[in-house]
């Protein structure tokens, strides 16, 4: 019989018991419909005045992944706090970019503080505890149903923020109910823009189609969050700076890139220029997007970042 390796979580100390009268307790929690009568920490909760919670599928593509982190370093970076739910996929790319960042990150937890669900994230949970706070409304694992716990889970997620971002979620996923508990919090929500053929990113384009804002780089977030002036605080840190990266783009992406950085352009527009599908198109959009180099205008039409 093979021995599985343990999936305990490395902390330096026990972990604490919060309660609402005690401190420190986050204020913003009395705002739930149900706020919770307690907390178990691990870790020194820092300041929640300018948090962001990034959300998402834990079956994410490379290029969210990517991007994820990337905006967690960026908002870090910044000052922002991150706060996400430790599940794998987005969720551990948005820690591991704060941390990247040497920035402070809220993890909040479903099933405990003492075994890592999932268990490979023993040692960033661990890494967690030693730089920022674990939380979770059990100390150990709960019982009963695993789903209602992450659910539980989710409305502190939307709580805690200032502003949510989703970065791809399929259109039932447990990233969704948090955006709708920020909604009801009067919480900004953000939504990354996703391919209409990937069914990992169908819930971010349900939450653009009713009314939800666009995210294409950490300086779509930085104001709503309090750290300053639209895109001032990473604008030369943005990909889209990168020389390189754009010179790794595909040939398609690149010829795309030349007509937005030349202006205001619309995508059945670029494939009439281009002689290209319409469906390539808005793939290379979508890359161009991800990586920070163009944003969508309210009219349809794209621009290069900063523009």
């Amino acid at each position: 019989m093979l021995r599985l390796m343990s999936a305990r979580i490395l902390l330096n100390e026990a972990p604490r018991r919060l309660d609402p009268h005690g401190d420190p307790w986050p204020l913003c929690l009395s705002e739930l419909r149900e706020p919770p009568e307690q907390l178990f920490a691990a870790g020194e909760l820092p300041p929640l005045a300018h948090a962001v919670a990034i959300v998402g599928t834990r079956h994410a593509s490379e290029d969210a992944r990517q991007f994820t982190r990337q905006l967690a370093r960026e908002l870090a970076g910044a000052g922002a706090v991150i706060v996400s739910g430790g599940a794998a996929g987005i969720d551990a790319e948005a820690h591991r970019g704060a941390l990247e960042a040497g920035g402070k990150t809220v993890a909040i937890l479903a099933m405990g503080l003492r075994d890592a669900y999932p268990a490979q994230h023993a040692p960033l949970f661990s890494e967690i505890a030693r730089s920022g706070v674990l939380l979770c409304e059990s100390a150990g694992k709960p019982a009963g149903a695993g789903g209602y716990f992450f659910l539980r889970r989710n409305r502190l997620i939307a709580a805690l923020a200032r502003v949510v971002v989703v970065v791809q979620a399929p259109y039932k996923a447990g990233a969704l109910s948090t955006a709708r508990e920020a909604k009801i919090l009067k919480r900004r929500v953000f939504a990354v823009p996703a391919a209409p053929w990937d069914v990992r990113g169908t819930g971010c384009l349900e939450l653009l189609r009713t009314g939800t804002e666009i995210c294409s780089s950490a300086g779509d977030i930085l104001s709503v969050a309090g750290l300053g002036p639209r895109g001032s605080a990473v604008q030369a840190r943005r990909p889209g700076r990168n020389h390189n990266e754009i010179k790794g783009l595909a040939a398609e992406v690149r010829s795309v890139w030349r007509e937005v950085q030349l202006g205001a352009v619309h995508p059945d527009q670029l494939s009439a220029m281009l002689d290209m599908p319409a469906a390539e198109v808005q793939e290379a959009l979508l890359t161009l997007l991800l990586r920070g180099l163009c944003r969508q205008r309210a009219d349809g039409t794209y621009v290069a970042s900063g523009g």
